[in-house]
C-alpha cells in the first residue's frame, strides 16, 4: 500500500477576487463634479470667441468658403424644394 505523501509547502491563502465579472469602469465618476454654467448660444460664442484664436483669411480661403457656403444652401434648397413639391403634389386631387 503506498502511503500519500505529506505536503511539506507552507500553505496560504490567496484572494482571487470575486467570480463574477465587475461592471465597466466609469472614469466620469471618479472626478469631482464640474460647475455648471447654463449660457445661451450668444454667450457661448462670446466666450469662444474671446478663447479661440480667429483664422485669418486671405483672398483664395475667403472665396473657398464663400463656395462652400454657395454649394451647401444650393443643396439645402433643393432638398426642401424637392419635398415641397411632392406634398403639393400629393394634395392635388385626382
Amino acid at each position: 500500500m503506498i502511503r500519500p505523501r505529506p505536503n511539506l509547502l507552507p500553505q496560504t491563502t490567496v484572494y482571487v477576487g470575486p467570480t463574477t465579472v465587475p461592471p465597466p469602469l466609469d472614469l466620469a465618476a471618479l472626478l469631482p463634479p464640474a460647475p455648471t454654467l447654463r449660457l445661451s448660444v450668444a454667450e457661448v460664442r462670446v466666450l469662444l470667441r474671446a478663447v479661440l484664436p480667429l483664422p485669418r483669411l486671405d483672398l483664395r480661403a475667403a472665396v473657398a468658403l464663400l463656395r462652400y457656403q454657395r454649394r451647401h444652401k444650393l443643396a439645402a434648397y433643393c432638398a426642401h424644394r424637392k419635398r415641397r413639391l411632392q406634398r403639393l403634389e400629393d394634395l392635388r386631387p385626382p
